[in-house]
């Protein structure tokens, strides 16, 4: 029989299993051994959120994950061994993951329709593509300059600036998400700024190689005040990454909506992947052309 129950620290490392295995080839899978470090941001979630498995003789089949923030539970997982998919236990874990006393459920969704379906039968609508972007430096490339007057400065960790300009443009509070950013993560906070006021926000960190993806630098969430000032300050963010990644590759999760996707895309980044935004929102919480999200994991 199969029960659920809340996740304990000692299910980390086979949920993640069950996320690794829905990520390779079958090939993969069939020779995969268990991956030896669980990625911190699992972590993160199982201390700040909320997450449960789907058990069966001690065998963890499925598991879900959500964070709550302000009126905003955003579901960061939901995996189940391939085999036993389509089986409902997908649905059952999102009975336990989505709190009904919150007005808002949104995720990531990926390309496989049956995750879209379900999203959308539990009222997470589609709402936008959301693009991830890689780039990796061509032999002898130049990199062009944005025309801009903005200046990146670098902030330091927990900069209380910084947070409430997060809250306000990303439409949640959520300082647990920043701690972990700066700390576990190690992220640089950036301020845009433009004739010296700031009429931007972001991060950017360097990202260890796990057995899923190469070292590369990450850049998010990052945030800007206005739609006009969104273009030149992902550009401006991507040059800075840009010019210390060296050979190493760079990573940026662009909405759909967000102005900077085009001048992205014409200097050299590819569409690598692409997932479906699905919100529960009657009107959306915060502005696509004006916030890049951390990545599909914590938005």
């Amino acid at each position: 029989m199969t029960i659920f129950r809340p996740a304990r620290k000692n299910d980390l490392a086979s949920m993640y299993l069950v996320y690794y295995l829905n990520e390779v080839s079958e090939a993969e899978a069939a020779s995969a051994t268990p991956p030896q470090s669980v990625p911190a941001t699992l972590r993160h979630v199982f201390e700040t959120g909320t997450m449960y498995v789907a058990e069966q003789d001690d065998t963890i089949l499925a598991f879900a994950g959500a964070i709550t923030r302000g009126a905003v539970t955003f579901l960061t997982d939901l995996f189940v061994r391939s085999g036993i998919q389509s089986s409902g236990l997908g649905k059952t874990l999102l009975s336990h993951v989505l709190l009904h006393d919150q007005p808002i459920h949104c995720t990531m969704s990926s390309t496989d329709p049956r995750a879209q379906a379900l999203y959308t039968r539990v009222g997470m609508q589609p709402v936008f593509p959301h693009y991830n972007l890689q780039w990796q430096r061509r032999a002898d490339e130049q990199l062009s300059t944005p025309e801009t007057e903005l200046e990146v400065v670098e902030s330091q960790a927990g900069d209380p600036a910084i947070i409430r300009w997060d809250a306000q443009i990303s439409g949640r509070t959520r300082p647990e998400d920043h701690a972990f950013w700066t700390g576990e993560q190690r992220c640089i906070p950036l301020w845009f700024q433009r004739r010296g006021a700031p009429v931007g926000y972001g991060y950017a960190r360097l990202e260890d190689a796990t057995p899923l993806t190469t070292q590369r630098w990450v850049v998010g969430p990052l945030g800007v005040s206005a739609p006009e000032y969104a273009r030149v300050c992902v550009l401006a963010a991507t040059r800075w990454v840009q010019e210390r990644a060296g050979e190493v590759r760079v990573r940026i999760d662009v909405p759909g909506p967000h102005p900077a996707l085009a001048p992205l895309l014409e200097r050299g980044f590819q569409i690598i992947y692409v997932e479906t935004f699905q919100s529960s929102a009657a009107t959306p919480f915060f502005d696509a052309r004006c916030y890049i999200p951390s990545g599909s994991d914590l938005l």
